[in-house]
Parts: C-alpha cells; structure tokens; sequence
C-alpha cells in the first residue's frame, strides 16, 4: 500500500521537487501551503508523515507540530532554514522526530523519510521477545517496559535504545554507537537525538526505577545492573 505524504511548505519549487522525487518512490503526496491549511488538509486525508516547514505565512510550523502531537505519533520531518542546535533540539523536544535544514540533498531527504516510515510500524525480529534485568522486563514485541508490576508502553525509538542498553547490561555504549545502530549513519553526530530519546525516557523510567539509565561523561550510557537474570 502506498504512503499518503503531506507537505507544508509555502515554496512552490521546494514543493515541485518534493512531490516528484517522493512521487518516483511511489509515495502519494498531498500539499499545504499554510498553517490553516495544513491543519485541515490533515484532517481530511490523515496521511502517513508530514514534512513541515517551519515558516508559513499564517504562523509559525511549529503550531502544527503541536496540534498534531495533541492527537497522533505519525512522523514528523521538519524542514527549515534555521540550523541553530537549540532549534533543533526544541522541536525535537516538540514531537517532530528528525530535522532537516536547508539547502538540503533530496537524495537524503528521501532516505530519511523512507527510514520514518519504516521504524513508525518497524518489524521486530528479537532473539528473545522478553528480556530480564534485574527488577524489568522489557518486552520487545509489546514495546513494554515492566517494572514490578507496573507497565510503562514505549515507542519505537525508545524501545531500539532499550534493547541496544540490555543486550550488555552495566556496559557503556557510546553516545555515536547508540546513534549509529538506532537512526543509522546519517545521523552520527547528532548527540542532541540520544541526549533527547533518554530524557524521554528517563521521565517514564524514573517514578518506578530510579537512575536505571545510568550516564557516564565520554563513555556514553548503561544499564546501572550488575547482570541479567535469567528468563
């Protein structure tokens, strides 16, 4: 089945060249041009991503986000002139779920796109569906995190960087290996992603088990538990 893309950009080029390199992947795309219109074109169609542009000539694309959080966790790609870290950071903080500044590579673009879409519905083939560690369950096919009982549902992201930490319980991975082996090369020096995935996290987390995600100054984060029990 293809993937409906809506596109909120008021640039008619950028527009043009979006929907023909995304139409030749067989993507449908459908566009917007203003906040307003983003909001009902989305609505209407509820497609599978946005690709959002950040200034519009109603407002800012940031209240798109936002409005869009308030009722879905389909992908969101920001795309702006604006390539200031803490810009990135805020929408990432946001909801949008990867930022792209322009002038951009539309090979790239596509590739990023075809990766949202990918780990939004990812297939998951673990080695054990359940994993054990200490007090938690992680259970990766239910993309939950069982701690004594309580059930702490998980997103995509959180849950790759779950089970990269508890394959090697109490040993650091890299902040760089971490973005490699969960957004893929692309993105290796994009710190801001992981610093953001564990906050998140931590949030969850922290109520049930306390300083489980354990973080440590240039060698990256673990799994504060001695070792794995056994299933």
């Amino acid at each position: 089945m293809s993937h409906t893309i809506l596109i909120v950009e008021d640039d008619a080029n950028i527009r043009q060249m979006l929907s023909i390199a995304l139409g030749a992947e067989g993507y449908q795309c459908i566009d917007a041009t203003s906040v307003r219109e983003a909001l009902s074109t989305f609505s209407q169609y509820h497609p599978d991503l946005v690709i959002l542009d950040l200034g519009l000539p109603d407002g800012e694309g940031s209240e798109v986000l936002k409005r869009i959080r308030e009722t879905s966790r389909l992908p969101i790609l920001v795309l702006s002139a604006r390539d200031q870290e803490i810009d990135k950071v805020d929408l990432l903080s946001r909801g949008a779920n990867d930022y792209v500044s322009k002038p951009f590579g539309i090979r790239e673009l596509v590739i990023r796109v075809k990766v949202l879409l990918r780990d939004f519905n990812p297939v998951v083939e673990p080695t054990m569906p359940t994993r054990k560690i200490g007090k938690i369950e992680l259970d990766i096919t239910e993309r939950r995190l069982r701690i004594e009982g309580e059930s702490i549902v998980l997103a995509p992201k959180e849950v790759q960087l779950l089970d990269e930490l508890t394959k090697h319980p109490g040993a650091f991975i890299s902040q760089k290996e971490l973005l490699r082996r969960i957004w893929g090369l692309h993105h290796s020096e994009d710190t801001h992603y992981i610093r953001i995935l564990v906050r998140q996290l931590r949030k969850k987390i922290d109520p049930f088990e306390k300083d489980l995600i354990e973080t440590m100054p240039k060698q990256g984060y673990r799994i504060a538990v001695d070792k794995p029990e056994a299933n």
